[in-house]
C-alpha cells in the first residue's frame, strides 16, 4: 500500500511511504528510495530550500501498524491509527501465541498482520469486519491442521 506524506518544507516533492507485506516501510521521494543516513534506520531528505534533514520511522502498535515518519524531529502521521476495537477484533488470533507455542505464534501473528492490512484497505467497513473475521477463523484452522499434522508425523 502507498501513503502520501504531506511534510512542511517539501511541498514541491512527491513523498510517499510504501508498505509491503513481507518488507518494512520504504520512503520514496519523487519515486526514488530516500538515501540512507549514517545511522541505522535513518534516511536523508533534501527540503525544497536545499537543506538536508534526517528522517526515521516511529513504529506503531508493536510494529503491526503503519509507522509514523519523523522528519527533522517532527512526527508526521501518515494514516489515522486503527481504533482499539479494530485491534481487538482483528488481533484476537494472537491468543494462539499463548496457547499454541511457536506454531500458534506464527499463525496468530500472521492472522493479526493480515487483519491490520485489511483494515487499511479501501473497502466498505462491513466488508472489513467480515473478511477479518474469516481470516481470524482461518488462522485458527490453519494452526489446528498444522498442529495435528505435525503431531501425526512425530508419532509415527
Amino acid at each position: 500500500m502507498s501513503y502520501p506524506a504531506k511534510i512542511e518544507g517539501f511541498e514541491y516533492q512527491n513523498i510517499e511511504v510504501q508498505t509491503g507485506f513481507w518488507t518494512g516501510p520504504r520512503l520514496l521521494v519523487n519515486g526514488e528510495p530516500a538515501p540512507k543516513g549514517s545511522k541505522r534506520g535513518e534516511m536523508i531528505l533534501r527540503r525544497d530550500d536545499g537543506r538536508q534533514v534526517n528522517a526515521s520511522w516511529k513504529p506503531q502498535f508493536l510494529g503491526l501498524d503503519v509507522p509514523q515518519l519523523v522528519v527533522d524531529g517532527r512526527t508526521v502521521q501518515l494514516v489515522e491509527p486503527l481504533k482499539w476495537y479494530q485491534w481487538v477484533w482483528g488481533g484476537w488470533p494472537i491468543v494462539l501465541l499463548f496457547v499454541g507455542g511457536a506454531l500458534g505464534a506464527i499463525a496468530g501473528m500472521l492472522g493479526a498482520v493480515i487483519n491490520a492490512r485489511i483494515f487499511r484497505a479501501e473497502i466498505s467497513e462491513i466488508l472489513k469486519y467480515v473478511v477479518t473475521g474469516v481470516v481470524s477463523i482461518l488462522a485458527v484452522l490453519v494452526y489446528f491442521v498444522a498442529a495435528i499434522s505435525l503431531s501425526l508425523m512425530i508419532n509415527r
